[in-house]
């Protein structure tokens, strides 16, 4: 019985480990193709794909927001459309409530994908929640004592994202001197975050028939 049950647990974990990052995987990969497929909705049925189509041919909305993106960022780069985009953007950023929700998308946005930012490119550790606990984080900046008086240049900003979804998480403003900075990746980073330190820099996903080392 120890034996049939050694083979189970064996060859099911050997599994698990293959079926469950491929499963996840997919799931999510066609959790955003459906959702952008959902852009059809704004078009005229007329215009439609399912209109002149016998099936619906999931990814269409993939690849129709990944054109219009194109075509936002071609017009962006011309006069004409540097002027019309300019209009939009002051439209937004004048309308209120909406232009709050607007400026700090766009800053966060503008920030993360500039090449001269410097968010999320360094992984630190922090003392956080308590004393003797230590949080994986980012730093994103320094503290602006015009925004926050009373607190010294000295002070930064910091980032701790949540395991494992590294999209909500803690801002906190520390001294400098309690921030450890880490010379880790800011990709591996994540991965450790994502992951609940199970990867690691040195180290790949723990293998069901790895052979255990001796201490």
């Amino acid at each position: 019985m120890k034996k049939h049950r050694g083979f189970f647990k064996r060859y099911f974990l050997a599994g698990f480990a293959v079926f469950v990052p491929i499963a996840l995987t997919l799931y999510i990969i066609k959790v955003v193709v459906f959702k952008l497929d959902a852009i059809f909705r704004f078009v005229p049925s007329r215009f439609q794909p399912d209109t002149y189509l016998p099936f619906h041919v999931p990814g269409l909305g993939l690849i129709a927001t990944i054109i219009l993106i194109l075509f936002v960022g071609i017009m962006a780069k011309n006069l004409f459309g540097r002027k019309l985009v300019t209009w939009i953007q002051s439209l937004f950023r004048n309308i209120p409530l909406v232009r709050g929700i607007y400026n700090a998308i766009s800053q966060f946005v503008v920030a993360l994908f500039s090449d001269k930012s410097d968010v999320f490119r360094q992984a630190a550790l922090l003392e956080f929640p308590r004393k003797g606990i230590y949080s994986l984080g980012y730093i994103v900046g320094k503290s602006d004592p015009e925004f926050f008086p009373g607190l010294g240049r000295d002070y930064i900003k910091m980032f701790i994202p949540t395991t494992p979804n590294i999209t909500t998480g803690f801002f906190v403003i520390v001294k400098r001197d309690q921030v450890i900075p880490l010379s880790v990746n800011p990709q591996e980073a994540f991965k450790i975050i994502i992951s609940a330190g199970v990867v690691t820099p040195e180290s790949e996903p723990l293998s069901t028939n790895a052979p255990t080392k001796s201490p």
